[in-house]
């Protein structure tokens, strides 16, 4: 059984995510998997980065990039 990552690895794991694929849309589900974390985690990690509004979650419940966010890579 793997260890469960540290939150701050899992967050720059998704930021990774979006910063290499700009147009990459996430599910909680999806970046629950691609993260590593459980899914209450992964729901508080999303939920921080859209605050910096770094992503922003859509009427779908949709996240993928925030517009702010482009011009900091």
């Amino acid at each position: 059984m793997e260890p469960i990552p540290r939150v701050s690895e899992a967050v720059q794991r998704l930021k990774g995510v979006f910063q290499e694929m700009p147009t990459t849309r996430l599910t909680l589900a999806d970046a629950t998997r691609l993260s590593g974390l459980d899914r209450p985690m992964c729901h508080l990690v999303l939920m921080a980065l859209e605050d910096a509004r770094f992503v922003r979650r859509g009427r779908d419940g949709v996240y993928e990039r925030g517009k702010s966010s482009y011009a900091e890579s």
